[in-house]
């Protein structure tokens, strides 16, 4: 499948950033916002997925088994991208979840082909 990298990053792309005060108040609304950020983060990539004829599914504790040496791997949030109905995935793109006292971090950091395993960059 020929795939376009750079809108596909683009439809992918989703940066969250959450800062204010360290009371208890505020690192309650953190809690809830990653609450609701791991319940329907599958439900939004698979909304702009879906024109595309593609799925995306959450893979969890997959950022230590793609990047083992990577001090930061549970930090790293892995989405498998597939063709509809197909079960190994075309492409994984990678997020960077970080979180503080009183800041929460996410954003899309790479795609990565699930075969190879190589930073698909849409660069010619």
């Amino acid at each position: 499948m020929s795939l376009d990298v750079r809108s596909l990053k683009r439809v992918l792309s989703l940066r969250l950033l959450v800062e204010g005060g360290s009371g208890w108040a505020f690192r309650e609304l953190i809690d809830l916002v990653e609450e609701l950020l791991e319940e329907r983060l599958p439900l939004i990539l698979n909304s702009v997925l879906e024109p595309l004829n593609l799925e995306a599914s959450v893979l969890r504790d997959y950022g230590c088994r793609l990047y083992p040496s990577d001090p930061h791997c549970r930090e790293l949030v892995v989405v498998g991208i597939y063709e509809r109905e197909d079960e190994k995935p075309l492409l994984y793109a990678v997020y960077w979840l970080a979180r503080g006292e009183n800041t929460l971090e996410f954003r899309l950091l790479r795609l990565v082909d699930a075969e190879s395993l190589l930073e698909i960059t849409g660069e010619s």
